[in-house]
């Protein structure tokens, strides 16, 4: 990745005093003035140390973290607002909600908190610093992993207008019913889509350091839940793509402006960042001698798995060589009859998720108090509440603070013109079109190995 120059947000003493401040969020003040002020520093943070990563300088925001034990208080509030989303938003969408704005930070210190802890955790220290955490972080990771593909089994609506008969007039009547107030629940499920791909990386990081982190977490992955089939049917799935079936073209998803953009049909073979981490976290589970000693190969899932083989083709593989390896293990279980079985029953440590476990506990016990709370903070506020927040909010918000993250343009290798996308391999040749991509590839593929 190159080492653009981008502005920075903080400066080494603000970073410092951020991090030191930080809290763990309590399960009633979600929401409110003195939360904002929390939410604040963490995107601040969040923000800060994506460009340290994107400019490749020292990473002084994943130090101040690690020194500081903080990583730990990110997981905590990922699993709150995860919880909070599930139990206490349906309430809330049951009532008129005239106005959102007060609610969205709340969504939005999920995906904030992903954010930060998937830019850190690509460095195995910081992994290996969560302690029990990171149980709760995996897990959290494979349920995103679960919604990842009901959102690739989900109909879209612009795509689907028409389908069925009756069904566009149904989903109009449905539009205009709701359009007078806010669609918080979809809101969420915007929010959430995008978090999944931030799961995907998160997953795919720790999966690369399994080793080091216990041998309760390979049980995790292949027994409490089948990360090996979640892996499988993403790529099976790839929620990230989808297709007008008046059309026929393909659209894929762009986690950094949040938009779907049509893809050229020359690309449709090309893989992408998100597919690329799926097939690595795959490739990664497979090849782990602890992570086979654990999970039995068994006909359904080697007949899941051998789907992927109308994948594995010279394109695929010239895109990212160690699927060859993935392509020969394949193959031996192909001709391997009967189940791929681990030669003795593994002695399984099954640990608890600490943090789920002590918030679903309080979520339990304090529903009724919670529902109220934040009907009475979110969805009846006061005028005057809503002002100061929505002044709060406006600041916080202002794209000027996220511009040192957009992406950076370039200029095309080939023809020289403003250029947007780069070299999925080596990150520094830029190309305005998939054309001037093949014809420089003569010129390019000399260097482009030798500058990964």
């Amino acid at each position: 990745m190159g080492g653009e120059d981008r502005p920075d947000v903080l400066n080494h003493m603000e970073i410092e005093a951020y991090v030191v401040a930080l809290e763990k969020s309590k399960t009633m003040e979600l929401g409110s003035i003195s939360w904002l002020e929390k939410h604040e520093r963490v995107k601040q943070l969040t923000v800060q140390s994506v460009i340290q990563a994107l400019s490749n300088r020292e990473e002084t925001v994943k130090e101040a973290l690690i020194t500081h034990e903080k990583l730990k208080l990110l997981v905590h509030d990922l699993i709150l607002i995860e919880l909070w989303r599930e139990e206490v938003l349906p309430e809330l969408a049951k009532h008129a909600l005239t106005q959102g704005f007060s609610i969205y930070p709340i969504l939005y210190h999920e995906s904030t908190c992903i954010n930060l802890l998937e830019t850190v955790l690509y460095h195995p220290e910081s992994a290996e610093t969560l302690g029990d955490g990171i149980v709760d972080l995996t897990d959290y990771c494979l349920r995103l992993m679960n919604q990842f593909i009901t959102f690739g089994n989900d109909d879209d609506e612009e795509n689907d207008e028409g389908h069925q008969n009756g069904s566009g007039d149904r989903q109009r009547q449905a539009k205009e019913a709701s359009e007078k107030d806010v669609d918080i629940i979809k809101i969420s499920r915007g929010v959430l889509f995008g978090n999944c791909f931030k799961g995907l990386s998160t997953l795919r990081y720790i999966i690369e350091n399994i080793d080091s982190l216990g041998s309760s977490l390979v049980s995790r992955l292949t027994v409490s839940s089948d990360a090996p089939m979640l892996l499988t049917e993403l790529i099976l799935q790839k929620p990230w793509r989808r297709e007008n079936w008046q059309s026929g073209k393909i659209s894929e998803y762009d986690p950094t402006t949040a938009t779907w953009k049509t893809i050229d049909s020359s690309d449709h073979f090309i893989l992408n960042r998100n597919e690329v981490q799926a097939w690595l976290g795959l490739y990664l589970l497979l090849k782990n001698n602890q992570v086979l000693g654990n999970y039995e190969l068994y006909d359904g899932r080697k007949n899941q798995l051998l789907k992927l083989r109308a994948f594995l083709n010279d394109l695929s593989l010239d895109q990212l060589p160690i699927l060859g390896e993935l392509q020969l293990f394949l193959n031996q279980i192909a001709i391997q009859s009967g189940p791929f079985a681990p030669s003795k029953s593994p002695l399984l440590l099954e640990m608890i998720a600490p943090i789920r476990d002590a918030l679903e506990t309080e979520f339990k016990e304090k529903r009724k108090k919670l529902i109220k709370v934040y009907t009475s903070e979110l969805v009846e506020a006061s005028r005057e509440s809503l002002l100061e927040k929505a002044i709060k909010l406006a600041a916080s918000y202002d794209i000027a603070n996220f511009e040192p993250t957009l992406p950076v343009k370039g200029v095309c290798s080939k023809c020289g013109k403003e250029a947007e996308k780069r070299c999925s391999k080596c990150k520094r040749e830029w190309y305005c079109s998939r054309e001037c991509q093949v014809e420089h590839w003569k010129l390019h593929k000399v260097t482009c190995g030798n500058e990964t």
